[in-house]
């Protein structure tokens, strides 16, 4: 079994009042009934029969069941005085060898080497009705597609002035120097003094060449981009890794400082009809556009050996 269908399994222990109560967090009792209706389960026996509503909020409640490592991943602390409404063993994966293989190496004078492997580990269960939020949640970057273009505007005004600031600076530095006029008591009349000759300082360009803007198939990348967010919702360690934080770290920086970036943010929005609004997406949207670009710039194979035709080249040689 699944550590999902240990959670299930165990929640079925749970009184009704209390699972209706869970479940009742994030799904009204019309959504419930909908649900049931429209399902089966399939009994001890095997004999498949329709779904109850208490079935449903049981599975809607153990969705809502985890550990207290869980909930700290997600932001989540357990509540003072709150007690684990659940005792199971859930399975958890280690690549530490056992105990066995480590004596067994160091009998033979050797380092055990690592062992990818689940084992069952006796864990305590908490609802979401008794945990908190730990820390503020995170703000969607953009509520609305007129957010992203009343901001793409605010970057291009600030560019805009930056360059005009540059200009004039270098205006500044063009002018020519100052006359400059020295008196002689000894003499009659004043001296003009020229001053010496100087070189213009180059004028800066006011146009600069853009870069070609890098075309991205939507079709593409969207799937890439589900399998990334499907790879950090499942697996929970991956977001504390110092990859999945430089991606989300990227990802604001892009945002706000390279408007390449941003167009393609835009375009993916609008592909899906949704907003890139946590750091799980923002992070599988980043590795999900690397890894195209990845493919997109791997090098073309050279033949081996094998596959050149020795024969026809000597023949080009002698002919």
């Amino acid at each position: 079994m699944t550590n999902k269908q240990i959670i299930r399994a165990a929640a079925e222990r749970l009184d009704p009042a209390t699972l209706h109560q869970i479940a009742a967090v994030y799904h009204t009792p019309e959504e419930i009934a909908a649900v049931a209706a429209s399902c089966k389960i399939v009994d001890k026996d095997g004999n498949e029969k329709p779904a109850t509503a208490a079935d449903i909020e049981i599975m809607f409640a153990a969705d809502e069941l985890h550990t207290f490592d869980y909930w700290k991943k997600e932001g989540k602390s357990v509540k003072k005085g709150e007690k684990a409404l659940l005792e199971c063993y859930l399975w958890k994966y280690t690549t530490k060898p056992s105990k066995e293989q480590r004596e067994k190496a160091a009998a033979e004078g050797k380092e055990a080497a690592p062992d990818p492997h689940y084992y069952p580990t006796k864990s305590h269960l908490f609802s979401c009705l008794q945990v908190e939020s730990s820390k503020p949640a995170p703000q969607a970057r953009f509520k609305s597609t007129a957010e992203i273009i009343a901001y793409n505007k605010q970057l291009a005004a600030e560019r805009k002035a930056a360059k005009e600031a540059a200009a004039k600076a270098a205006a500044e530095a063009a002018r020519p120097a100052p006359i400059v006029v020295e008196e002689h008591h000894e003499l009659p009349e004043l001296v003009h003094v020229e001053p010496l000759p100087t070189k213009p300082a180059p004028k800066k360009s006011r146009t600069t060449k853009k870069p070609a803007a890098v075309a991205v198939d939507m079709e593409e990348l969207e799937p890439v981009f589900e399998k990334w967010y499907s790879n950090f919702y499942r697996t929970h360690d991956d977001n504390d890794s110092k990859e999945y934080r430089e991606a989300v770290k990227t990802f604001d920086q892009k945002s706000k400082n390279d408007p390449e970036f941003s167009s393609i943010v835009q375009q993916f929005t609008n592909h899906r009809c949704d907003f890139i609004s946590s750091d799980r997406e923002a992070a599988a949207f980043v590795m999900a556009l690397d890894e195209l670009n990845h493919k997109r710039n791997a090098p073309e194979m050279v033949p081996s050996v094998q596959q050149l035709d020795f024969e026809s080249i000597a023949a080009n040689l002698l002919a």
